[in-house]
């Protein structure tokens, strides 16, 4: 293979993709060679080229192991890679914290690969140590090649999933933005004691687990980016979410009473509106905030605890620039969710909170200042073309060096995963295909481009399962998409579940797929927050909606209200199909919509979603997607509160669940 074109492969630079509509794509040489540039190579510079090849595919066979070397944990088995002639020499091979301490003859072992380079050939030699405790284990080998030291994976087949071996438990869910959530206690914004009081109604109708948006960090000095899902830190969470009025429990009784006294809690508080102002909400929040801090400050004794979470903290992320008010705001969030969690479990949810793990982070916050080393040089990560985005779409997040994301031991993925599932029973985490690939986008020759580029997914893949053992926590991989073959065979053979979106479950006619051929490995719903709420939809109050805020003319309108049409006609047939026979067109959203919760609770797929937004008859959608400024996204509030919803849907809520847990 010519010097740059293996420099691609080895660096993951795609070469080909197929496109949504069938067409086979060859990504042009000005396309590979700007992406081979954003990872900091230049592909004129035949030295530099041949160092790289040389680094990345000659040179781990001059090395023992790896880094990072992986290993089956249940037979324990892993590869060492040695010159032919030292292949009868014997190895001594240490795990301490396995207490593992044997001498190997390498004769002995299974030859399971070689490579032959300049003159010599280099034999791959298959390694088993017998059963090893789940985790990042050290490895110490020394024999004639002289010592080494290794980061062992020991790696479980699958992710931690007890459905797999109870495949009859089908747990019933509630969807939600948590921001969106309205209270005549809370200051405009969603909070943890809303959670609260969500996970107490819903668990007495039976409800096993709550999807909750991204908690992640975002722009304090910025509130107005307020996007889920472009944070500022990805293993940090939203202080916004912080209960003023639940803390005493956290900072103590001394420090809450004096908070409440000298604080003036009903100042500015804003429950009415319905979409959030996130500037007034933020401004009267953090003052508090600094008022509580204040008063927290006066105890000395408190200051321990504090530091004790900064330091677990720190050990995960490494040094993250925050001051220590901005750690005293993550201590309260981090401990407010996890009694979210606690409570989830003493009152009998099978699964308790689902976190929700964004793609990537924006180039102006924390978590890329901590990892810059990390990522790309301009290249963003987005969407190739597809009918919604005929010239692709830009994310506007910077993208992963798919080979520098292995330093220190892919420590930054590490931090990621183990962040995101350490409080929760679950984490789902949109578009998984970013573990194998991502679409990048950057600019050449004032051309915009894109192609796909390939990430180390073996690891990142070892990492969830590991992580998901040691947090006893459930993976789910939103799929939604175009996804590589290769990607829906690995979730499945891992145990990690699909994320079913029924809008789009339909067959090569456009129909509406069977219940029963919905996929039983899989957490569906009805809609998520990038598409319109179902009463919205039946009544195409948000086509109406887009008109309204010019997002399409008229033309557009009318057209896609005719297609709606047909939709609905669809719609109302498959559900004639299955258990309800007399309903018709003519019905409400609620009746079409209670029909299909009630179908979809009798399919095979092991986890169900009912999204908060439909039981709220909701018309706005909280997210319109390529739209920014145009639409108030990431805004629009419920229109009741919890406690009506609950009191409203009850008998609906117990009927799904009863359907669910009959089965």
């Amino acid at each position: 293979m010519e010097g740059l074109q293996q420099l691609y492969y080895l660096h993951g630079i795609g070469y080909d993709f197929v496109k949504y509509d069938g067409e086979h794509v060859v990504f042009d040489a000005l396309t590979r060679q700007t992406a081979i540039e954003c990872c900091g190579i230049e592909p004129n510079d035949q030295h530099a080229v041949d160092r790289l090849n040389f680094e990345l595919d000659i040179a781990p066979w001059t090395r023992v192991v790896e880094p990072v070397t992986l290993s089956d944990s249940d037979s324990g088995s892993f590869v060492i890679k040695v010159s032919e002639s030292l292949k009868h020499s014997i190895a001594s091979i240490k795990v301490p914290s396995a207490n593992i301490d044997i001498s190997v003859k390498l004769s002995e072992c299974e030859e399971v690969g070689d490579y032959i380079h300049a003159g010599n050939r280099y034999v791959a030699l298959e390694v088993n140590l017998g059963k090893l405790p789940i985790g990042y284990l050290e490895l110490l080998i020394e024999g004639a090649f002289g010592q080494v030291v290794a980061e062992l994976w020991s790696v479980p087949k699958q992710c931690y999933n007890p459905y797999v071996s109870h495949s009859s438990k089908k747990p019933l869910g509630v969807s939600l933005q948590l921001y969106t959530l309205k209270s005549d206690r809370n200051y405009g914004i969603g909070d943890f004691a809303d959670l609260k009081q969500l996970i107490a109604l819903f668990s007495q109708h039976g409800g096993d687990f709550v999807l909750l948006n991204p908690l992640h960090l975002l722009f304090s000095a910025k509130p107005e980016e307020a996007s889920p899902y472009s944070p500022s830190h990805r293993c940090l969470i939203n202080p916004l979410y912080i209960a003023l009025d639940d803390i005493q429990e956290i900072v103590g009784q001394a420090c809450a009473e004096l908070f409440s006294s000298v604080a003036d809690l009903g100042h500015r508080r804003s429950v009415t509106s319905k979409f959030i102002d996130y500037t007034q909400t933020s401004n009267v929040k953090y003052a508090l905030f600094q008022i509580l801090y204040n008063c927290w400050q006066q105890d000395a004794r408190q200051e321990a605890t504090l530091n004790a979470f900064i330091e677990e903290k720190r050990s995960i992320l490494g040094d993250v620039d925050l001051s220590q008010f901005e750690w005293f705001l993550q201590w309260l969030a981090s401990e407010q969710l996890q009694r979210c969690q606690s409570l989830c479990i003493a009152k009998g949810m099978e699964i308790g909170l689902v976190n929700d793990l964004a793609v990537g982070c924006t180039g102006s916050g924390l978590e890329f200042e901590s990892y810059r080393a990390c990522f790309s040089e301009q290249a963003n990560i987005g969407a190739p073309p597809d009918p919604w985005a005929e010239q692709g779409q830009n994310w506007g997040m910077p993208a992963l060096n798919p080979i520098k994301v292995k330093h220190n031991n892919f420590a930054y993925f590490k931090s990621l995963v183990r962040s995101n599932l350490n409080q929760v029973g679950a984490l789902r985490i949109d578009h998984v295909m970013s573990l194998r690939r991502l679409w990048w986008c950057f600019a050449k020759e004032g051309q915009e481009l894109g192609c796909y580029v390939y990430y180390p997914f073996e690891y990142l893949l070892a990492i969830l399962k590991i992580e998901s053992h040691l947090h006893s926590s459930i993976v789910i991989g939103e799929d939604l998409g175009v996804v590589p073959p290769e990607v829906t065979q690995a979730l499945e053979e891992s145990a990690i579940f699909g994320n079913t979106l029924f809008y789009f479950e339909k067959n090569q006619n456009g129909e509406f797929k069977a219940s029963e051929q919905l996929r039983k490995n899989a957490l569906i719903m009805v809609a998520n927050h990038d598409v319109p709420p179902f009463h919205g939809w039946w009544n195409a109050a948000d086509i109406d909606i887009k008109f309204d805020y010019q997002l399409i003319d008229e033309h557009q309108r009318h057209h896609q209200k005719h297609a709606r049409g047909v939709e609905k006609a669809r719609l109302i047939s498959w559900i004639n199909q299955h258990e309800f026979p007399d309903l018709e067109i003519t019905a409400s959203s609620q009746e079409v919509y209670q029909a299909v919760m009630h179908i979809l609770a009798s399919s095979p797929s092991q986890l169900l979603a009912i999204q908060l937004d439909d039981l709220d008859l909701q018309e706005f959608p909280v997210n319109i997607p390529g739209t920014n400024t145009e639409y108030p996204n990431w805004r629009r509030k419920l229109n009741h509160e919890l406690v009506e919803l609950f009191e409203l849907h009850k008998d609906f809520i117990q009927q799904l669940n009863a359907i669910r847990k009959q089965q």
